[in-house]
């Protein structure tokens, strides 16, 4: 079983659905998902952080299925989402996490709103998808052209690439399920806008502090990219899980976890935690 659905309607009326774990009075951490998922790719990651971390874990626009005839899908749409949604959640500031290409709109996030961000998490994150020529020829050739119903085939295959170490079985068959729920439109125009993504883009803006998390054998954001990435950000740093892929969340939920609340306590009780509020 995995963690109970919730609804949270939005200041402009829609409805998002929600995981969290943790207490309500906790730190804030928002997690936001990439291409193809919803909320419930961080179901194994979630009940590894302590009590003291209230995760909340959203499905972004489009991605439960609902694809409004007016809606688009760019960094800036995912972007003004998550501002109505902690708006909505009366949550003044929280660490943001990005996890793959949701790691755009989070960077976009921290940059544009500093006041909001008590840290960045970008894990599996890419610096960017254009510059790869294999991410823009899957898109050219297979992800701008999907229709209606997307073929469970087309799904399975390209979640299988992302992971290097076994997952449960049950758990990777409900993410098949998930991905499906989302239309061919927003694949398609979610992937175009990813890939013409820049870098470094608004890191040059990030000035709350920074925690990249890579997998060693990840493709998509190589330890090489993630370099890169943290780079670019004025206090980040880099931690890499040698034997894990771009799913590391998935692959080490446990360890992922425990790195990420190391990176939490630490800003929290940092040389400025006389200034830590989030309430």
């Amino acid at each position: 079983m995995g963690l109970k659905i919730k609804r949270m309607q939005l200041p402009d009326s829609r409805t998002f659905s929600y995981i969290e774990a943790g207490d309500a009075p906790g730190i804030p951490l928002i997690l936001l998902h990439g291409l193809g998922d919803t909320c419930r790719t961080f179901e194994l990651l979630l009940p590894h952080f302590p009590d003291r971390i209230r995760a909340t874990a959203y499905t972004q626009r489009g991605h439960d299925g609902i694809d409004a005839p007016e809606a688009s899908y760019r960094t800036q749409d995912f972007e003004a989402d998550l501002l109505l949604f902690m708006e909505a959640a009366a949550i003044p500031k929280a660490f943001i996490l990005g996890a793959s290409s949701g790691g755009f709109a989070a960077r976009s996030f921290a940059a544009h709103h500093p006041e909001r961000v008590l840290g960045l998490i970008l894990m599996g994150a890419p610096s960017a998808l254009g510059d790869k020529p294999d991410i823009v020829k899957t898109q050219k050739s297979t992800l701008s052209r999907l229709t209606d119903p997307v073929s469970p085939a087309f799904i399975k295959n390209f979640t299988e690439n992302l992971f290097t170490k076994p997952v449960p079985p049950d758990f990777l068959e409900r993410m098949f399920s998930e991905s499906q729920k989302v239309p061919a439109r927003v694949w398609r125009e979610t992937s175009e806008a990813v890939v013409k993504e820049k870098f470094p883009g608004p890191l040059i803006n990030v000035k709350a502090s920074s925690l990249i998390v890579c997998g060693g054998r990840d493709t998509i954001a190589s330890p090489e990219d993630q370099e890169k990435l943290a780079g670019a950000i004025t206090d980040a740093r880099l931690t890499i899980f040698p034997q894990l892929g771009h799913m590391l969340y998935w692959e080490d939920a446990k360890n992922v976890a425990k790195e990420i609340t190391s990176f939490i306590d630490e800003v929290r009780m940092g040389p400025d935690s006389a200034k830590f509020e989030y309430e």
